[in-house]
């Protein structure tokens, strides 16, 4: 009788699974969400757009209204645009067709540890690169790694999850201009920085957007995310990707937010943006604490005197609920955090005045 180490890869049985242990807490901001939830308003039209939707039949094979919707509100071809369940899924597919056993894709971590697991679960290698003492990329380092590697894609997370940092168009067109695989930039933070690489996609063809519903637009529970692609490309991609991947429910949500998104949506995005600059002066007052900058919608807290996981179970005591990242590679004195409610940040502020480094001895 065989066993189950006889039948899966022996690469898949030795990884780490990306999982979260589901606490319930008052004050929760350890996964980035947006913390007004999605307004009134585009829940109001969601319901009424899906009232007499007959469950019964499947979506559409094709979304084209969405991708015609997305193309106008992101400046790029119908035909380019990629819908998956949450942009992890695209990223799935895309590595999918590129990797197999002995191929390489460069990564910088600390980063979204997703794409290190995707890699490797396809029996790939992942080329690190650390990033500079700052958590800047190094981007000389990674187009380096990749030519000599000749890896068949270079990831970027801009801003980057969890350090907060971003990459420059001139770095990115130095990637590419340098590199003759795919590069991958998860903008995944991006409204948050308005940073906006998809003017480039016409220039450079084998650049790949990803985007998110999950964070400013304040859709995580209904799992839709789209890649930004060439034409030529789009196909292929979706050869990976799993038929009527994305429900009724969620492509008409996603609809409904894209058309409200000036109106409903940005205001909630500023409103976090300035949180996340009240929240920094105010922890900048806290010696015995080093917050890092930000361009997302998160922080990263150096706890050099609190080793996070004392620092994660006296919060968690007090119903508030951060990341303990010390497990990620650079990160063993750090804690992340997302910006809550003007109220929660209050919550979370008062915590770590109280929490000095001699209540931990």
């Amino acid at each position: 009788m065989r066993t189950l180490d006889d039948l899966i890869k022996p690469s898949v049985r030795r990884l780490r699974p990306y999982t979260l242990t589901p606490y319930r807490v008052p004050v929760k901001l350890n996964q980035n969400e947006n913390p007004f939830g999605a307004p009134p308003a585009i829940i109001e039209e969601t319901l009424r757009r899906t009232a007499g939707r007959d469950w019964a039949r499947y979506p559409d094979f094709v979304p084209a209204n969405l991708q015609a919707t997305l193309a106008r509100f992101a400046g790029w071809a119908p035909d380019g645009i990629i819908i998956g369940n949450g942009s992890n899924e695209i990223i799935q597919a895309l590595l999918t067709i590129l990797v197999a056993p002995g191929t390489a894709v460069v990564l910088s971590e600390p980063t979204f540890t997703v794409y290190r697991l995707m890699v490797e679960v396809l029996g790939g290698t992942v080329v690190n690169v650390p990033p500079r003492p700052d958590f800047s990329y190094d981007i000389p380092g990674m187009i380096d790694a990749a030519q000599r590697t000749q890896s068949v894609a270079l990831i970027l997370c801009s801003p980057n999850n969890p350090t907060g940092v971003t990459v420059s168009e001139l770095e990115l067109r130095t990637v590419l201009q340098n590199f003759d695989g795919f590069v991958v930039v998860d903008e995944a933070y991006h409204e948050f920085c308005e940073q906006n690489f998809v003017p480039l996609l016409a220039e450079f063809p084998r650049l790949v957007v990803l985007r998110t519903f999950s964070k400013a637009m304040a859709m995580a529970g209904l799992r839709i995310g789209y890649g930004l692609v060439a034409p030529d490309i789009a196909g292929d991609i979706n050869k990976a990707k799993l038929p009527y991947n994305v429900n009724f429910f969620s492509l008409t949500a996603a609809q409904v937010a894209v058309e409200m998104y000036a109106t409903e949506l940005r205001p909630l995005v500023e409103q976090i943006v300035r949180e996340r600059t009240r929240v920094a002066a105010a922890l900048a007052e806290l010696t015995w604490f080093r917050l890092l900058p930000s361009q997302a919608n998160f922080h990263l807290l150096h706890t050099p005197h609190i080793a996070p996981s004392h620092l994660f179970e006296q919060l968690l005591a007090q119903g508030i609920l951060i990341r303990d990242v010390s497990r990620y590679p650079l990160l063993k004195d750090y804690v992340r955090f997302n910006l809550g409610t003007p109220e929660e940040n209050n919550a979370l502020l008062t915590a770590l005045q109280a929490a000095r480094p001699e209540q931990f001895g």
